[in-house]
């Protein structure tokens, strides 16, 4: 009896060390990305924007588009304007400033050579891309759009205890960054995607009082637009910045 005690004694230690050990391994992977995770869960809980991800825009005709067949070209794209005027209000460098028919405001931002993902990455070391990647991973990581996009359709779901470490910290990391520009799109959060261009409507035109248009061409240049509606008139909406992001297209080489 006294063996057998003993025997069971000796594996009753084992299994306990291999509890603590588990534990300490548990805790050593997973305390730091369980705490950030649960912080983050815990400071976006009652932020109803952080839970919109990008809506598919759609088309939508305006009246007599006939008469509204201008072009309008900067920074080496272009757009048909929604209204029968466009007027150049300001230019200068690296932003131009339109009013159309006095109904609405845009301002148009002369596009980056480098976007803000890629620009960090060849500022930065040698094996900086991996670093990203093995961070954000591979998807998030190919383009600025693909980024952008990745950051934007994370949600507080996303944020799940059966996750890796890395898993843990990603996703809370892009969700801190997407609720950096959460107010903007509080009313409304869009995408859209044409034969040229791709990309984001941040805001509703009829609501805020200025929306957000990040467009993004086949070689991962970004046109950046701000467009204020003018509250006391009717004459530009929805229909219209449609019409601006749908038509909106680099400038042919022969142009």
């Amino acid at each position: 009896m006294t063996s057998r005690t003993a025997s069971v004694s000796a594996g009753s230690l084992f299994l306990g060390v291999i509890v603590f050990l588990g534990v300490v391994v548990f805790l050593f992977f997973y305390l730091r990305p369980l705490v950030f995770l649960a912080q983050t869960k815990r400071e976006f809980r009652n932020s109803p924007e952080i839970w919109l991800v990008p809506k598919p825009l759609l088309p939508a005709p305006i009246a007599s588009p006939a008469s509204r067949s201008k072009v309008v070209s900067y920074f080496g794209y272009q757009f048909d304007s929604p209204t029968p005027e466009v007027k150049e209000e300001r230019n200068v460098e690296k932003v131009v400033v339109l009013s159309f028919s006095n109904c609405a405001v845009m301002a148009i931002f002369e596009p980056q050579a480098n976007g803000p993902l890629t620009g960090l990455m060849q500022r930065g070391a040698p094996n900086a891309a991996r670093s990203f990647e093995d961070v954000y991973g591979k998807e998030a990581v190919r383009s600025d759009y693909d980024f952008r996009r990745t950051v934007l359709n994370m949600t507080p779901e996303d944020l799940r205890l059966i996750a890796s470490p890395r898993q843990m910290v990603r996703n809370s990391v892009l969700l801190t960054l997407k609720s950096v520009d959460s107010q903007r799109f509080k009313n409304g959060l869009y995408s859209f995607e044409t034969a040229a261009m791709h990309g984001f409507l941040e805001g509703d035109v009829a609501l805020d009082h200025g929306v957000i248009i990040q467009a993004f061409d086949h070689e991962d240049h970004l046109l950046t637009f701000v467009v204020t509606a003018r509250p006391d008139k009717s004459c530009f909406g929805q229909p219209e910045l449609n019409h601006i992001i749908f038509s909106l297209r680099p400038v042919a080489a022969s142009e």
